[in-house]
């Protein structure tokens, strides 16, 4: 950071935390761009925790976020110095813990989730255009699944004739309902994908494809599910990967949504959305 900011007003100020571990955790802000109850409330929340072991900015991001109920993550963390840099220029405060490399930031915004460094480095229309796209893909992992549930379930009036035909052709032979068919197709996923993570990472993402590959067509040969359906979470998986920061959220919201739809259909979705 001070390679970053060569600024008399950068201030960073340590604490020690953890009974057992007395880890090192250093704020950093700048004098007179952060304000001063941003910074009090920074050092209130952090001289309340009172826990045993700080192994990483983790625990302390479950300790200091505002609601520790919300679907979406309130705290910033990176591990790129002109990130945390672009952050304290910008008034926030960051939080260095001893041993990890990612740095906590605070306060955060729900649209810095769909920001990405390599957009101020490239024209302001493409970094625009990206940007939407992230903002698309979103939207698309979250409501994709449910819309596809809701249709199929409630409103096959609002298809067109002819794709109407082919995908009821599909799913005539299909011993599941869209709801629960839907639900299993996520579930594989989610299975293929933690199992794609654990894995060394030279095989890994091997595994995922041909996994996914494999059963995907298989279930559709066995007549266990259609293909339909089998696009629609392939789109929705590729559209989540467009958006990392807010996966845990929109895994938890396209399964409510999806539960929502196939009970209520679009008017679930509708009170789904209006709730998140």
């Amino acid at each position: 950071m001070r390679r970053k900011i060569k600024n008399n007003n950068l201030v960073f100020e340590n604490i020690q935390l953890g009974k057992q571990t007395k880890t090192t955790i250093t704020i950093a802000y700048i004098n007179g761009i952060a304000k001063t109850d941003v910074v009090q409330e920074v050092k209130s929340r952090l001289n309340k925790i009172n826990i045993d072991s700080v192994l990483g900015s983790g625990y302390i991001e479950q300790y200091i976020e505002d609601s520790k109920l919300s679907l979406f993550p309130t705290i910033w963390n990176s591990e790129k110095p002109d990130v945390v840099a672009s952050n304290l220029l910008e008034g926030r405060v960051a939080i260095f813990c001893d041993g990890t490399p990612h740095i906590l930031t605070v306060p955060t915004l729900f649209v810095e989730f769909f920001q990405s460094s390599e957009d101020y480095y490239v024209r302001p229309y493409f970094a625009t255009i990206t940007r939407v796209i992230r903002f698309s893909c979103f939207f698309i992992a979250v409501l994709l699944p449910a819309f596809y549930v809701a249709l199929q379930t409630f409103h096959q009036e609002m298809i067109p004739t002819i794709l109407l035909v082919k995908m009821s052709g599909a799913m005539k032979e299909i011993p599941f309902p869209t709801l629960l068919e839907t639900l299993l197709m996520i579930f594989f996923f989610e299975i293929l994908r933690e199992s794609g993570i654990r894995l060394p990472r030279v095989i890994g993402p091997a595994i995922s494809i041909v996994g996914a590959l494999i059963m995907g067509e298989a279930a559709v040969n066995a007549g266990l599910v259609s293909s339909t359906i089998v696009i629609v979470i392939a789109l929705t998986a590729i559209c989540t990967f467009a958006v990392p920061e807010l996966d845990e959220s929109i895994i938890i919201l396209r399964v409510l949504l999806v539960l929502m739809a196939g009970f209520l259909g679009l008017f679930g979705i509708s009170c789904g959305v209006f709730a998140v």
